[in-house]
């Protein structure tokens, strides 16, 4: 009997187990918001860290995490919600000085990624004695081995490591980053100039602050946007939005600066270092700053679309929650018309802000983040706490200009009809409107624009090529392809569902066996020899009876005895 009891006791506890394993399952760890973060696409993984959090089992308000994570873009995802802690992967910050500032001070102390084809070089939003103490040296994190490691930089102590909110830009094909503006840097004309970072020599990166030779001295920016573009012999930067900080402004009483108006565009010539203002036409956003942007190229190159999203409003205390793009080399703005925004599906319409853009394959803008507030002037942010009506990540298909409820990876870019109405040509490319309706704001501009870099050829996935010429053996992907997050969670369920049914199965077999032994015992035959034991009179082992009952000793002939006592039922042999 003891024996069939722990094998009850073992069943039961087991199903206990499985039965916590499916409650853990349907109730999975999820990020609901994120604000204020670093993030880049590195191969085939978005990476971000630093900022604020939110997530649906602590009941906390934004607050800040000591982890890097990364979402793998390998198998399409579900973004129409929070993001299952089980879908990312993460690594522990290697220092307190790269976990972000406090929210809700706005920018909350935001830095960068700089970039290359496999690593990750975590740059200003310092915080903390460290923020502009290590001279001559970032964190990286490789993402081949994912691990971390100070960096010794070439170059000098020009790392304004406590700037926050400037603005950036990486080429990874040729492994240069660049950071301008910010609180620190073009503060009041003071460090006006750009920091050029080089790390295509993983072992020895370098890094400058470039000042203007020729042309004007940069944007002085604060809070707005920066884009690489593959055009001129080496690449350009375009600046636009934001603040402008050389010098205090008219537009607020209480702030210190002035919006700049979107017909605005810096042109940083890489080859020449050398910066350049050229004015931009057609539908001009509103003034704005905190809002994000990012590229994508025509199929024949023969035009690029920046894509912009959200931003703050600081003269009328609002968030935008719009989208415009910016085609060039015409430099003509458009005002989009999209659809299917998941934050403007229910009966608010809130915007979002301090926010970042990171594009997939020319097609996917994920927007990661923001802070997502309600109203004009006196406004209610919507994700200081857990709130699962606005999802943490959003994905802007820019072929379409449609909000996707899951990341695919596998789509293709084609430049979308409201581009080519106004540019000309078709979704191949074939744009025929090449220059600027106002005309080219300097002769070196023309030039410039008129030359297309060849496109980065080597293979997204760092694991897999280091260098375009690699023939490193791939790693198989231990993921499971082509299944999205509701789909695992599904196979999961059914899987814990179909253990706890034969479990249950099996325990109702059990009962019943037992209740059977119970109410049919087995009697054992008089002077039916079993095994050597005593036998008492009926056959059946007793224990002592009434001990006023004198025992009986065995008598000298027959078979052996136990002490005589009622009748009871025997175990099961």
């Amino acid at each position: 009997m003891a024996h069939h009891f722990r094998s009850y006791v073992t069943i039961r506890l087991f199903c206990y187990f499985i039965s916590f394993y499916l409650v853990r399952i349907c109730y999975a760890r999820s990020i609901c918001s994120i604000v204020d973060q670093r993030s880049a696409i590195v191969g085939d993984r978005l990476f971000f860290s630093s900022g604020n959090y939110t997530f649906d089992d602590d009941g906390k308000t934004l607050h800040n995490t000591s982890s890097l994570y990364w979402l793998s873009l390998n198998n399409e995802i579900d973004v129409s919600g929070p993001i299952d802690m089980s879908l990312l992967g993460s690594s522990d910050l290697p220092s307190d000085a790269l976990t972000g500032g406090k929210s809700p001070v706005s920018g909350g102390s935001a830095g960068t990624f700089f970039y290359d084809r496999t690593s990750l070089y975590a740059y200003a939003g310092m915080v903390g004695p460290e923020a502009d103490g290590v001279n001559n040296a970032l964190w990286s994190f490789n993402t081949t081995d994912d691990t971390w490691k100070l960096v010794q930089i070439q170059g000098g102590k020009i790392s304004f490591g406590n700037n926050s909110e400037g603005v950036h830009a990486s080429d990874t094909s040729s492994g240069m980053s660049f950071y301008t503006g910010g609180w620190t840097m073009a503060y009041n004309g003071t460090h006006n100039g750009t920091v050029k970072f080089q790390s295509f020599n993983s072992d020895t990166p370098q890094w400058s602050f470039e000042t203007a030779t020729a042309g004007i001295q940069g944007p002085d920016i604060l809070k707005g946007a920066m884009v690489y573009l593959r055009k001129g012999q080496s690449g350009v930067l375009l600046a636009f939005g934001g603040y402008q900080t050389a010098y205090r402004g008219t537009e607020f009483a209480a702030w210190d600066w002035d919006r700049r108006p979107f017909s605005d565009i810096f042109v940083y010539d890489i080859f020449s270092n050398t910066w350049y203002l050229q004015q931009a036409t057609g539908d001009l956003p509103s003034l704005r700053t905190e809002f994000c942007a990012g590229v994508s190229a025509a199929p024949d190159d023969s035009s690029f679309q920046v894509t912009i999203h959200g931003g703050w409003d600081q003269l009328r205390g609002r968030a935008f929650n719009d989208v415009y793009v910016l085609s060039i080399p015409a430099f003509r703005w458009i005002k989009v018309d999209d659809s299917n925004n998941p934050d403007l599906l229910g009966s608010d319409s809130p915007g979002r802000n301090r926010l970042k853009c990171d594009v997939w394959n020319e097609t996917q803008l994920i927007v990661s983040g923001g802070m997502i507030s309600l109203g004009t002037g006196g406004i209610v942010n919507l994700n200081e706490e857990c709130n699962k009506t606005y999802p943490p990540f959003k994905v802007l298909d820019t072929s379409t200009y449609t909000w996707r409820t899951n990341f695919d990876p596998s789509r293709q870019y084609s430049v979308p009809d409201t581009v080519t109405a106004i540019i000309g040509g078709k979704s191949s490319g074939g744009a025929t409107l090449k220059a600027p309706s106002t005309g080219w704001d300097s002769q070196d501009l023309e030039t410039i624009f008129s030359q297309t870099m060849p496109r980065d050829t080597s293979s997204s996935d760092p694991k897999l090529s280091n260098t375009p010429d690699s023939t490193t053996t791939p790693v198989l992907s231990n993921e499971v392809g082509g299944l999205t997050q509701g789909g695992i969670a599904g196979i999961a369920i059914a899987a814990a569902v179909v253990v706890i049914a034969a479990i249950v199965g099996m325990l109702v077999w059990f009962k019943r066996k037992r209740a059977k032994v119970e109410k049919d015992p087995i009697i054992i035959p008089e002077n039916d020899w079993q095994k050597p034991e005593l036998e008492a009179v009926n056959n059946v082992r007793h224990e002592l009876d009434n001990p006023e009952t004198r025992p009986c000793e065995v008598p000298g002939s027959g078979g052996r005895w136990e002490l005589p006592a009622p009748q009871r039922y025997v175990e099961l042999q």
